[in-house]
């Protein structure tokens, strides 16, 4: 009797052991399945082949996120650390943060008074944050104090809605004849701008978030430190001009201009390619790359490419018929990190 009951007590034990085994590997499947997805879903559309969120048009008034740079900068999360003690420029008493601070603080209550909705973001981004125009205003500093004027750009590979934007307000900036651009100024970190940056960081805006970031003028520079100090109201209302002009034309239901570009990996043909300064084969030459170097399209004019280039940490134009197809190297974008 004994020994039934120990032969029973045996097997109902191993059988309760093979049902805790497979109850866990159920479990294990379904933790990596979720793993994956949320993975995924921090991806921008180009970052996974084939993988395309669904999106809805927003609705309800036109919203706007007006982020002044450095805010809050220390209160930066894990994945941003190396960016908490980035305070801004200054120049003796002059600190970029107060700019930044005081425009946007004067933008808000004029974007509100067109009945729209204003958010001030704090350096710290709301994860995948999703509004009609998110617009970042900074202001420069260089050693070079002759060096003065504005500049803005959309991200890397932008949507043709981030387009829209930046070009409004260029134009609404291009209209004030005191101020001048600071031209091809826009640097390969303004357009990795963090921000923005949704393929590396949790706390960025949705790729199908409009977007562009702002560089006011040099606090460096004596006439632009006068004009950056003098009326916090001036910049606001040529922002608000800006994006007066970008809604009046948007259509919310064009959900493919949200969308950011899409490009293969690229390399130098046979004979090589040139790479210049601008899409046109009379401007001024870059660079010469020899067979084989590997490219990254990061923005498309006609018959050309706009490339980065990973030595140079720069981007020129180059012929599409010059460029072959590629294999991904596994080197990333600026701001991105492997996955």
């Amino acid at each position: 009797m004994r020994e039934r009951t120990k032969t029973w007590f045996i097997s109902v034990s191993a059988l309760l052991g093979l049902i805790l085994v497979a109850l866990l590997v159920v479990w294990r499947s379904g933790v990596m399945e979720v793993s994956a997805t949320t993975t995924t879903s921090r991806m921008s559309p180009d970052a996974v082949a084939g993988v395309q969120p669904t999106i809805q048009p927003l609705t309800g008034p036109w919203v706007v996120a007006v982020q002044p740079g450095h805010w809050d900068i220390k209160e930066l999360p894990p994945e941003l650390y190396r960016l908490r003690n980035n305070s801004g420029a200054e120049w003796g008493s002059v600190r970029e943060a107060n700019i930044n601070k005081a425009v946007v603080d004067a933008l808000i209550p004029m974007l509100e008074a067109k009945g729209w909705h204003a958010i001030e973001v704090p350096a710290t981004v709301p994860p995948g944050l999703r509004v009609d125009a998110f617009v970042a205003v900074h202001a420069d500093s260089t050693s070079d104090t002759s060096r003065r004027g504005w500049k803005l750009s959309p991200p890397w590979r932008s949507s043709e809605a981030s387009r829209e934007l930046a070009r409004d307000l260029t134009a609404s900036f291009e209209g004030e004849p005191n101020l001048v651009e600071d031209t091809d100024g826009v640097t390969v970190n303004m357009r990795g701008y963090f921000a923005f940056n949704n393929r590396r960081f949790y706390h960025a805006i949705s790729p199908y978030t409009p977007a562009v970031i702002i560089e006011l003028g040099f606090i460096s520079n004596r006439t632009d430190r006068a004009l950056l100090t003098a009326d916090p109201k001036f910049w606001a209302g040529i922002i608000a001009r800006g994006l007066g002009s970008y809604f009046e034309n948007r259509d919310r239901t064009k959900i493919s201009d949200l969308k950011p570009l899409e490009f293969s990996w690229m390399a130098a043909g046979p004979t090589g390619a040139t790479v210049r300064i601008s899409p046109n084969t009379g401007a001024e030459k870059r660079w010469s790359l020899d067979p084989g170097t590997t490219v990254m399209p990061v923005d498309v004019a006609g018959d050309w490419y706009e490339v980065f280039l990973r030595r140079q940490f720069s981007t020129g134009w180059v012929l599409k018929s010059d460029l072959i197809p590629a294999e991904n190297p596994r080197w990333t974008m600026p701001g991105e990190r492997r996955r």
